[in-house]
């Protein structure tokens, strides 16, 4: 599959690079530019024609972009800034007619034109279409050549009172037992894909033992600290039964790949099942009759193509977590940023984060669209194939929800990936029914309430169930007909795409937030805790704050994992010197949210926790 603004190389009969400016919808021919010519000349080639070079030999496609403009957070200049957008207000008009502007008779007539539109002659306007096309088809292409600096920094039913089913055989008047409704429903999911993560041998006496221990408490949690301060177990009658916890576990079809269904009677029988449409259960009573496989609407109108449209969504999850560092600490309700492919519904990407609605939290969910998926998976005890997963790209353009606003942190996203943002107001997004079979998903406004799931699970248990969530909808929810990777591949095959591919760690970078450290003679200190890294210590940071006192430094990082920060470098653009904890073996990888609330501990010295650092990361996604 070939890409917009992918590199390729080529060794005969001459060397030369070419980029991908244009592909055709229909897979017919593409328009390609020589980054080393010195003119505006664009070459119009078959596709058959660049696949047969691929298999032959002959071309290669580049694994990194080295004439990408990126910028971080920071921004340079103003007047650099602002001979940047005079020259993008200038050819903006022209290069979004596509394919037009590849035609030589027809972009004589457009740059024409624009020369006496704008007041400049015919040279500068090919020098702009030269240096737009050169680098990466962006508006931060335009910025000046000054030193090459390209800036500092640069671098998510039941009826109430009535017993369903039949009476319990050892009941008695005080334990009639308990219907299972959607929310009991909710925990066996949860439970029985807690107890198969760890555990290496699944047992369902075992998973329903440890799920009415965990689930099946009342906890009090103080509304301060948000200690977990009592722990009391539920009356008798309210328990569901072991033959409860065994039926619906097989009712369901999403298990954990390691928990297969029973074998006998009714339960063989029972058909293979589609994620439900409605939100609550059918209840007990639907035991005798098996019904049809249920298939979801796709939400949203298909924007053409995979790719020409993202849509970011940001949900409250209605469960409070614990940290991993103390099992009795809250660490208060997650917030997900989840971003689908309007044209597939493709879940492409998503973020957990904490403290409410957050842009910068956005900007991340952004950034694991372009992360591998096999190796993010892996690294949370999923293994999957590319196939399962196989978005990696950025849009053509993003769709925020309304609480999250344009502009500001936004803005980058135009400059370094000409990534236009706006605000749509869309229906639910289809994959909200199959996350809310694990857990209530609340919108920015709505107050959450206190629930089973309360002050159980942690940040990576969580995660777990997020990405099995995931996988399953991608790969298993019907929606008109065909699954999301389905009709992402289909759409690939018959309409093309508008995906854009960038160096994963480039992507990643360019979108951390950054903040203000301080060197001491203790370490690099943000957020309380301290990190030290190799540039540190080989060129004596600490010993000199000690002597002459401390100072600011810049660096990025990600909320959601603090072991390791990213030192800025102002002479190494879109280099970082990785930074890590002082004594990390005190504590394993915990979030900025859970850093916070550990009980202060006195300072150790710091002259045997050093780790290496390590320059040009291939991938942030651990």
């Amino acid at each position: 599959m070939l890409l917009r603004n992918e590199l390729l190389h080529y060794t005969q009969p001459v060397a030369r690079t070419l980029r991908i400016l244009w592909v055709d919808p229909r897979q017919r021919h593409a328009y390609l530019y020589d980054v080393a010519a010195q003119g505006t000349e664009v070459e119009r080639w078959s596709l058959a024609r660049i696949h047969a070079d691929l298999a032959a030999g002959r071309a290669s496609k580049a694994g990194s972009d080295p004439y990408l403009m990126l910028l971080g957070q920071q921004q340079p200049a103003a007047k650099h800034l602002a001979l940047r957008d005079k020259a993008w207000q200038i050819i903006a008009p022209l290069v979004a007619q596509e394919p037009a502007i590849y035609e030589a008779q027809l972009r004589g007539a457009l740059v024409a034109q624009a020369t006496l539109q704008h007041g400049v002659s015919h040279p500068t306007v090919y020098r702009y279409l030269r240096r737009y096309w050169q680098r990466g088809q962006t508006p931060n292409a335009l910025l000046p050549d000054y030193g090459n600096s390209g800036g500092r920094g640069k671098l998510r039913q039941a009826t109430a009172g009535v017993k369903r089913g039949r009476p319990r055989k050892d009941g008695t008047a005080d334990s009639a037992g308990v219907n299972v409704d959607e929310d009991i429903r909710r925990v066996i999911r949860v439970a029985v894909a807690r107890y198969a993560a760890t555990h290496a041998r699944f047992s369902r006496q075992g998973a329903y033992r440890q799920m009415l221990a965990d689930f099946f408490c009342s906890r009090q949690i103080d509304g301060e600290t948000g200690r977990i301060v009592a722990v009391q177990a539920a009356p008798h009658d309210s328990l569901p039964s072991f033959g409860q916890f065994n039926y619906w576990l097989d009712y369901d079809d999403d298990r954990p790949a390691q928990v297969q269904r029973r074998a006998n009677g009714a339960v063989a029988a029972m058909p293979a099942r589609a994620p439900e449409c409605r939100s609550a259960a059918a209840g007990e009573a639907g035991r005798a009759r098996a019904e049809p496989a249920a298939t979801m609407p796709a939400s949203g109108a298909a924007a053409g193509r995979p790719g020409a449209a993202f849509g970011l969504t940001v949900l409250q999850a209605e469960l409070q977590l614990v940290s991993r560092a103390d099992a009795l600490q809250t660490i208060g309700r997650p917030w997900l940023y989840v971003v689908t492919d309007a044209y597939s519904q493709l879940i492409t990407g998503y973020y957990v984060g904490f403290g409410g609605v957050s842009r910068a939290h956005a900007l991340l969910a952004l950034a694991q669209c372009g992360a591998s998926k096999v190796r993010y998976c892996a690294a949370h005890g999923r293994e999957i194939a590319a196939a399962d997963w196989p978005a990696q790209h950025l849009p053509a353009s993003l769709k925020l929800a309304p609480e999250l606003g344009t502009g500001g942190v936004f803005t980058p996203l135009l400059n370094n990936f000409n990534l236009p943002v706006c605000v749509a107001l869309e229906s639910p997004p289809a994959w909200q029914p199959v996350f809310e079979r694990r857990f209530r998903l609340l919108p920015a406004a709505a107050q959450p309430a206190a629930g089973r799931l309360d002050g159980v699970l942690d940040l990576d248990e969580f995660q777990r169930l997020l990405l099995d969530a995931i996988l399953y909808y991608n790969t298993r929810t019907m929606l008109d007909g065909a699954t999301p990777v389905q009709r992402w591949q289909q759409g690939m095959a018959s309409y093309g795409n508008a995906l854009r591919t960038y160096p994963e760690h480039l992507l990643r970078c360019s979108l951390l937030p950054v903040a203000e450290a301080l060197v001491s003679s203790a370490g690099i200190q943000l957020f309380n805790q301290r990190y030290t890294c190799m540039r540190a210590f080989d060129e004596g940071w600490f010993e000199r704050a000690r002597t002459r006192g401390p100072w600011m430094v810049r660096v990025a990082y990600d909320p959601a994992d603090m072991e390791t920060i990213y030192l800025l470098d102002a002479a190494a653009p879109m280099q970082y010197h990785a930074c890590h904890l002082l004594d990390s073996s005190a504590t394993q990888s915990l979030a900025q949210v859970e850093y916070a609330l550990l009980p202060r501990t006195a300072e150790r010295a710091n002259s045997t926790l050093l780790r290496a650092t390590t320059h040009n990361y291939a991938s942030y996604v651990n």
